[in-house]
C-alpha cells in the first residue's frame, strides 16, 4: 500500500500530522509495539504489517502516520535520542574529568539495562541492514556524545587534568568506542560472552560491574592524564 502523500512529515519529524493528532493511547501503543518489533527482530527482518496487527490498526491507518518503515524506525530512535540526552544532561564540563567520565560509565550501564529493547535497536543501527540511513542514525545518535566528550576533554586540558597537545577528537572517539562496546555487552549475547573472555571468566561465573567500571575508569586516566599524575 502506497502511503499517504498529502500529509508528509515536515522537516525535523518523521511522522504525519495525522499521528500527532491522533489519541494518545494510541500512539503510545503504536509506538511500543515497534519498538519491541525492532528490538527483536531487527530493522529489516521487521514487517509493518506485523506492527500494524500488533497495535490494533490497519495498514492504511499505519502508512497515515507514517510515510514508510524507515520513519516510523526513526521516530522510535528518536524517542532513544531524547533519553540519552536527558541522562547526559547534567554532565558538568567545569566537574573533575576523570570522575565524570566514571559517571559516564555508569550511566551507559545502568540506561542498558533500563532500556534494553532501545539498547539491542542502537546495536541494530550500526549493522549493513540499516546501511542507508547510517548518516541519518549516526547524525541523530552520535552528535550529542562526540560534543560533549569534546567539550568536556576540552575543559580538562585547560584545567591540567588531561595532557595538552592531544587531539580531543580523536581522543572523544576512543572514550566513546569503550563506551559503545561496554554498552554493547548488555545488549547482545555475543558482545557479553566476548567481554567474558576478554576478562578470563569461565562457566557462569559472574562479571563483576563495580570492579570493570573502575578498571576502565583507571585505564582513561593513565591513558590521558600529564605524566606523573596517576598513582
Amino acid at each position: 500500500m502506497e502511503p499517504n502523500t498529502d500529509d508528509k512529515p515536515n522537516s525535523g519529524r518523521f511522522h504525519t500530522q495525522t499521528f500527532a493528532k491522533a489519541d494518545v493511547k494510541r500512539r503510545e501503543k503504536l509506538l511500543a509495539t515497534a519498538l519491541a518489533q525492532f528490538a527483536e527482530k531487527g530493522f529489516s527482518a521487521t514487517s509493518v504489517n506485523d506492527i500494524a496487527r500488533g497495535a490494533g490498526i490497519s495498514i492504511g491507518a499505519l502508512y497515515s502516520y507514517f510515510p514508510s518503515k524507515d520513519d516510523l524506525y526513526l521516530t522510535v530512535v528518536e524517542q532513544g535520542r531524547a533519553l540519552l540526552e536527558e541522562a547526559l544532561g547534567d554532565i558538568d564540563a567545569a566537574a573533575p574529568f576523570f570522575a565524570s567520565y566514571e559517571t559516564l560509565v555508569r550511566r551507559a550501564r545502568d540506561y542498558a539495562l533500563a532500556n534494553p529493547e532501545l539498547n539491542r535497536i542502537y546495536l541494530d543501527a550500526t549493522t549493513h541492514g540499516l546501511r542507508h540511513l547510517s548518516r541519518r542514525l549516526s547524525g541523530s545518535l552520535e552528535t550529542i556524545t562526540a560534543e560533549m566528550y569534546r567539550k568536556i576533554l576540552a575543559a580538562a586540558i585547560e584545567r591540567g587534568e588531561v595532557r595538552a597537545g592531544t587531539d580531543t577528537g580523536a581522543d572523544a572517539f576512543c572514550l566513546d568506542s569503550i563506551m559503545v562496546l561496554f554498552q554493547f555487552s548488555f545488549a547482545s549475547d555475543y558482545y557479553q560472552e566476548r567481554l567474558r573472555i576478554f576478562l578470563g571468566l569461565s562457566g557462569d561465573e559472574p562479571i563483576d560491574e563495580e570492579a570493570l567500571i573502575a578498571s576502565i575508569t583507571n585505564f582513561v586516566r593513565r591513558a590521558l592524564a600529564p605524566s606523573g599524575a596517576c598513582p
